[in-house]
């Protein structure tokens, strides 16, 4: 009877070290929660079906941010704010939408193929330049399940310290966010980044 294969912690994790380098570099590689699942693999405690099932029921996620080519009036945000509203309900898309002295910070969650369409009609929106994106890949579940799009106006320097927390290679702990959005950004993409939410 032959033995079945990927049975040790070690040969689990020299088959993800080589899954991982053969997709490093392609939008194959492996994002944030699909590198949690293949940790998970590797010390035993999923199997390679229970890794393919949880990512079958994942949510797919974009983290973006852009600057805005002219600074949009507060009827101007209203009016973008309603679109996304309408347009997300009917494609099932939820997330969150930050303004910042001429930044956009934002979140889109659900199916990826609608996601990803929504974020190719965004990179070419005129009213956005620099668009870049933090994270994008399967997450277990939608952080803002109840926002068609959730909205808020935030300083710039927490906007700052929070997307420079969650680029950093090892995010900064003791992190103080007064703004309940971002404090939600920092635990989902920097997590143990912030301490307490202060409003």
């Amino acid at each position: 009877m032959p033995t079945p294969l990927l049975t040790s912690i070690a040969q689990r994790r020299r088959a993800v070290a080589f899954a991982v380098a053969l997709t490093s570099g392609t939008p194959l590689a492996p994002q944030r929660y699909e590198r949690d699942l293949l940790a998970l693999f590797e010390a035993g405690v999923l199997d390679l079906d229970e890794v393919s099932e949880l990512l079958d029921q994942s949510i797919y996620q974009i983290f973006y941010h852009s600057r805005a080519t002219q600074p949009p009036s507060e009827q101007e945000l209203r009016a973008l704010l309603e679109q996304s509203e309408r347009r997300n309900a009917r494609h099932r898309i939820t997330g969150l939408l930050l303004y910042s002295a001429g930044r956009y910070v934002q979140v889109l969650e659900g199916a990826q193929h609608e996601v990803e369409a929504l974020y190719t009609r965004i990179r070419c929106d005129p009213r956005h330049q620099q668009v870049v994106t933090v994270s994008e890949g399967p997450s277990p579940k939608r952080l803002f399940a109840d926002w068609n799009m959730g909205f808020g106006s935030v300083a710039a320097p927490e906007v700052d310290r929070v997307l420079d927390a969650v680029l950093a290679p090892h995010p900064p702990t003791g992190l103080r966010v007064e703004n309940a959005h971002l404090q939600v950004l920092l635990e989902a993409f920097a997590p143990g980044a912030a301490t307490t939410v202060c409003s």
